[in-house]
């Protein structure tokens, strides 16, 4: 799984509990404090602090989501930055609507 923090991005295996009585893959990566990509068998997540990073720089520089990875690409691997997993701008936009805004483009403000 890709996890991307406002450090670096990692890439790391993930194993969520499938006990009889454990909570959904997606509550559980809630309560770690991951924000996956998606929600059925996500393969990348955000940490809540990358995304509370992102939206700060954004509000007060107005930090494009691909100079924000750009940016975190470099920090990972500043010799060979394009070996780090390339993520989908869209998913960064959707997931800070969503988990900031409590909303989506779609919804009327």
């Amino acid at each position: 799984m890709v996890i991307i923090d406002n450090s670096r991005v990692h890439c790391l295996k993930v194993q969520c509990c499938h006990c009889p009585n454990a909570m959904s893959s997606d509550i559980q990566m809630f309560q770690h404090g991951f924000f996956p990509a998606s929600f059925n068998r996500p393969k990348t997540a955000f940490t809540f602090r990358v995304l509370d990073d992102f939206l700060l720089d954004n509000l007060e520089c107005g930090t494009l989501v691909i100079n924000y990875y750009s940016n975190l690409q470099q920090m990972t691997s500043s010799m060979f930055p394009h070996l780090v997993p390339v993520m989908p701008y869209l998913h960064l936009k959707e997931i800070i609507l969503t988990k900031h805004l409590g909303r989506t483009d779609t919804d009327s403000s």
